[in-house]
Order: structure tokens, then sequence, then C-alpha cells
């Protein structure tokens, strides 16, 4: 959740397999999933964490910290537990030091005091585990849904867990009282597996494929191909995400192409953070509208407060694919001038109904559909693919095997498919069709853009179908302005045109006609002189004054 915190929700029982995980070192990320006894007593038998799913806006499960059952979002991106439920948790041991953690891009967070409480979750419990007591929370979305805290589930090196580097900043680099509950956990069972296995739920457009399961140290048997899937290191390098290298995007199977947006990243590649603490996914734009450009019937919204949406048909069944796996870039695919890369490593289908959301169209008396990822440049990562796409992935983490020397290998991830196009296509008129019946009528892309236009809530537009709008649009000029430039340098080009056969038929019966430097036309005695200029560059050229 370090750039977003967990999503969506129904309740969606979430089975937990026996776990057997190996010591762990944890500097890697991952959501626990208990089923063996962590140090402290065990409160016997195996005993089943439900894991919910809230209005497809957080991963839910409880907790009890301190004797009381708390609702809480899972979330993979962040480290640290916080919790603050409306009743309190009655006295508890609190050291007073107060800490603030910020999610996302800092703009939003909880804050408190560092406190120490009995901990239990499932069958798993830790005598005194560290968390933060919050006291102001202004994180949307959790508190509407009964969700009082968070359960990070992420690597404790470096600078992710707050609690931990606050602990050792006041009682000294050797105090361990402050660390996760996952490092509490896999350190106290040192001949468990290290993997983490996650199928998420789903719920509203797809309520009929609700369920999921959450593995430590074993697979659900039922996607148990996932042991064979390739291994996707993470990067960079011993960093304390679970990122890794996206290798290439599709449409229908027409590529996208990826624009390098942070150091160090190979070239056609991106880096790609796998985070169940977003709801969607959050993309840089070049890639946001390189992928619903690609979609029949979409059309681009950006209103006054540079919000930037596709507006897309309900019934879309545009498959969109993500590839990871490729070592080299063997492919290539000639688009337009340019040769853009194709991934050869794994595709990794995503359910249409995925990629949109059903939104009322305010004083209009119409639903409508637009996009669901959201477009920001400069995330704290390329790319954060939340909820949006790994509901159509089965899921494993690796935090990497202690080896006879004491070191450890390096962690890394495997996912397997769950969507399969074809029938993801056909599940969209029966699914979404059938949450459409009881709703207001729905208003298509092009007919709301038109409305939005007309009430002066457009500010940027382009359509699928128009393919010149669309490339200046993926080469950064916008929309309605852009639209305007061209009409009045069409204009222009033509003038200046008829103006130059008129005066190359007049030059004809001169005796000379010459070029010469200088910026304007003029007459002498040897004929008629002009130079012409095209984009900037020098020569017989033609200029399109862009400030038109």
């Amino acid at each position: 959740m370090s750039s977003s915190i967990l999503t969506y929700g129904v309740l969606a029982s979430l089975s937990i397999g026996h776990a057997r995980g190996k010591t762990f070192r944890f500097e890697k990320r991952a959501i626990a999933r208990p089923a063996a006894n962590v140090g402290g007593t065990s409160n016997g038998g195996d005993e089943e964490i439900k894991v919910g799913n809230s209005d497809n806006m957080r991963y839910t499960s409880n907790i009890t910290i301190n004797g009381v059952d708390v609702h809480i979002a899972l979330d993979t991106g962040s480290t640290d537990l916080w919790v603050s439920p409306p009743e309190g948790i009655g006295s508890f041991n609190d050291s007073g030091m107060p800490l603030a953690l910020k999610y996302g891009d800092g703009s939003y967070g909880v804050s408190g005091t560092i406190g120490v409480s009995p901990f239990e979750f499932g069958e798993y419990q830790i005598d005194q585990q560290a968390f933060l007591y919050g006291r102001k929370n202004t994180i949307q979305s959790l508190t509407e849904l009964g969700v009082y805290g968070v359960l990070g589930l992420a690597f404790q090196h470096g600078n992710v867990s707050p609690i931990n580097i606050a602990v050792k900043k006041k009682y000294g680099k050797d105090a361990t009282w402050g660390r996760s509950v996952l490092h509490n956990i896999f350190e106290r069972n040192p001949s468990e597996p290290n993997f983490i296995a996650i199928d998420l739920a789903r719920s509203d457009d797809l309520e009929d494929t609700l369920g999921g399961s959450f593995d430590i140290g074993e697979y659900n048997e039922k996607y148990a191909a996932v042991a064979q899937a390739p291994k996707l290191a993470q990067f960079p390098k011993g960093g304390n995400r679970w990122a890794t290298l996206l290798d290439g995007v599709t449409v229908d199977g027409a590529a996208v192409k990826l624009k390098l947006t942070a150091k160090g990243v190979p070239k056609g590649k991106m880096q790609a953070l796998l985070d169940t603490g977003d709801p969607t996914a959050i993309i840089p734009v070049s890639l946001f509208d390189g992928i619903y450009s690609k979609i029949p019937g979409a059309v681009l919204w950006v209103n006054e407060k540079k919000t930037r949406r596709w507006l897309v048909p309900c019934n879309s069944t545009a498959s969109v694919s993500f590839n990871f796996g490729c070592e080299t870039v063997v492919l290539f695919k000639l688009h337009g001038r340019s040769l853009i890369p194709l991934a050869s490593g794994q595709e990794f289908p995503v359910h249409p109904l995925d990629m949109t959301e059903i939104f009322t169209v305010p004083g209009k008396d119409a639903i409508a559909c637009r996009s669901s990822f959201k477009a920001v440049d400069g995330w704290t990562v390329e790319i954060s693919l939340g909820d949006s796409f790994l509901r159509n992935v089965y899921s494993v983490y690796d935090f990497g095997d202690n080896l006879p020397n004491g070191k450890f290998t390096e962690p890394y991830m495997q996912l397997l498919a769950q969507t399969e196009p074809t029938k993801a296509a056909a599940q969209v008129a029966s699914i979404r069709g059938k949450s459409m019946e009881t709703m207001l009528p729905e208003m298509e892309p092009a007919a709301l853009y038109s409305k939005l236009l007309e009430e002066g809530s457009v500010s940027l537009a382009a359509s699928s179908g128009d393919s010149s709008a669309v490339e200046a649009l993926l080469h950064g000029t916008t929309g309605i302005a852009l639209v305007a430039l061209l009409a009045v340098n069409f204009i222009v080009v033509s003038v200046v045109a008829v103006f130059f056969i008129l005066n190359f038929m007049r030059a004809r019966r001169r005796p000379k006609y010459s070029l010469i430097g200088g910026g304007r036309p003029s007459s002498s005695a040897s004929g008629y002189a002009a130079k012409l200029k095209l984009g900037g560059e020098e020569g017989n050229k033609l200029i399109f004054d862009s400030k038109l």
C-alpha cells in the first residue's frame, strides 16, 4: 500500500491451507495467511482466516488486537499495522511515540502513537506486536466501509517500516520489538517455506466469480501449475517491494508502445508493482492513452481539473493483456513508421469488465462507463498493478529460501493467468447486462462527450476512431485546441498553396526567378525573390504558425 491501500469488497471467504513456510528474512512483502502456530500459543486446530471484498474497494479480514476484534484492510504495498476502531481497544501498552504513516503520493494517511499488544490473526498469535494506534485518519474508503485499520504485508528492510525505524531510532539498532507482523510470523516458523500464494475474489459485475484463496507455503490445488511458471525477478534487485519488469502490453493483439518514464529501467520495459493495495491500476499517461485509445468507441475526456478519463462503451469486449517474463525482445511489429517491440514472455489477459467502471452521469438520468485504470505521471513506481489486474491471475510471492551458508536466494514472483479472453468477452453481455438491468439507461461515449462539450465540461477530447487525433494526443498535444489548430493551419496551408501556384505562374512570364536569404518576399530588377519555410528548417519551406 505504499502506493495505495487495499481494495474491493463484498464478503468472499478465502480458504487458508495449512502454512509451511521456511525462515523468512523479512526483507520482502506479501500477505500473511495463517495456518501454522506462530511462536506463542495456538488456539488449536486449523482456523480459517476469512478475507472479505468490501464493495470492490478493500480486501479485508479480521484481526484481534489487545483482545478486541478489528476489521482491517490487507495491503501488500506497505509493511506496518495500524488500527483505529471507533470503540477503541481498551487499555494497552502505549509508548507515546508519535508517528504518521503516509500512503500513495503522501497526501493521505494516519497518525497516532506506537503501541504494543497481544495480536491474533487466525491461528497466528504474537504475544507483543507493535502497531500504530491511529488517532487521525485521512484515508478515504475505509471507515465508510467499516474498515478500521490496515495490516501491511510488505518487506521490512529499507524505509518501508516507519514503526521499526522509529523504535530503533529511539531505543537503538538492537531493538527488535518494532518488527512487523509478517516478520514475527516467519521468524518463529523457521522450517516453513517462504512463499505466499494469492487468489483475489471478485464482486459486482463479476458476482458469479466470487471466491479466492490465500495460502502460505503451499498452492491452491486448482492453480498448482503456477509452480512451473517463469520466475519474475524483483526489480530493482534487492528492493523492498514486489516490483518486476513489464515487457509489453497489447490491446486485441496490437502492441502498445512502452515509453520509458523512470531511470534505470531497461529500454522497452517498465517497472511494475504488484500491489493489492491499489483498487485498480495506476499507470503513466502515455500508457493509459495508449491502451484506451485502442478500444473501439472510446472517447477521451479531460475536465477543467485535468482529471483524465476515457469514456468506454459498457459492453466493450476489448482484450487487454500484460506481458511478463521476457528475457529478450525477439519480435517486432511495424506500427506506422516505428518498430514496436513485442514481448515474447507470458501474456496475462485482463477481463474487459476490469477495464471499466459504471458511473451515474450527473443531471442526465443516465449511466455510462469510464476507464477504471488511473493515469498518473511521476507516481512512486512507473506502474502499480492493483486489484483490477491481480484478480486475473493467481500470484505467488517467494521471499527466497535460506541456504546452508546462512544467505538467502533471491526473491521472485510467479503468475498464472486465470482469464481466458474468449470466455471473458462472452461474459460481458450476460454479467454486465444483468448488472445494468435495474440501472438508468446507458449514454454512449460519443453522446456523453457531445453533452459535456456543449456544457463546456471538456478541455480535451479524442476518439479511438480518430487516428490522427490519437497520435497527436499520444505525443503530448491536446485535444480541442489541437483540432482547432489543425483546422486553422489547413486553411493557412491552402491559402499559401494557392498564393504559391499563382506566383509560380507569374514567375514563368518573368525574365528571372531566384531564391534569396531573407524572410519576406521582395521585388528586384532581376525579378521576384522569396524564401519560404516549413517546420522551422532552413531552405525553401513553408511556415505553420502554431500561435494561430
